[in-house]
């Protein structure tokens, strides 16, 4: 079985998502600030006339927040039927991964906070943490979500 992720970075560390799950790596561009809501998500971006959210993950990682930088890309992906847009460092490459580089992630470092990673990657020494969209988001989250995208939409 063959994997193809979607690598980026997010600080130094790299990451990846499953190709087959975004819908689309789009430039930087101006965030609506949503006051109260969830605190990892940025705010919200007009995505050729959809309400997407923007959501971070250095602020869901606990790194600290920097200005956008020419590199600063955002992943589209949907989950849990809505579509949101990951804030990322830069979008590294695309590669085809054999089934003998994926391991599942080491039991020591599983917790409810790390439910999201699930795999790691080993791709010629550097090891990519591969991000399992589906588990980002609580249900709760995602419903919260899904009633703002409705609610500033209509």
């Amino acid at each position: 079985m063959e994997f193809k992720p979607v690598v980026f970075k997010v600080d130094n560390q790299e990451y990846g998502v499953d190709i087959g799950l975004v819908r689309g790596i789009e430039k930087i561009q101006h965030i609506v600030n949503v006051p109260n809501s969830n605190p990892d998500i940025k705010g919200i971006i007009n995505l050729r006339g959809d309400v997407v959210p923007i959501y971070s993950l250095r602020h869901h990682f606990h790194l600290e927040e920097v200005e956008p930088t020419e590199s600063t890309k955002f992943i589209v992906v949907n989950t849990k039927g809505i579509s949101i847009a990951l804030e990322v460092d830069g979008v590294e490459e695309i590669h085809d991964i054999e089934e003998g580089m994926v391991q599942d992630i080491p039991i020591i470092v599983k917790s409810e906070e790390t439910k999201y990673i699930d795999k790691v990657v080993n791709f010629d020494g550097r090891l990519i943490l591969v991000i399992n969209i589906h588990n980002l988001l609580t249900e709760e989250e995602a419903e919260s979500l899904q009633k703002m995208v409705e609610d500033i939409s209509e």
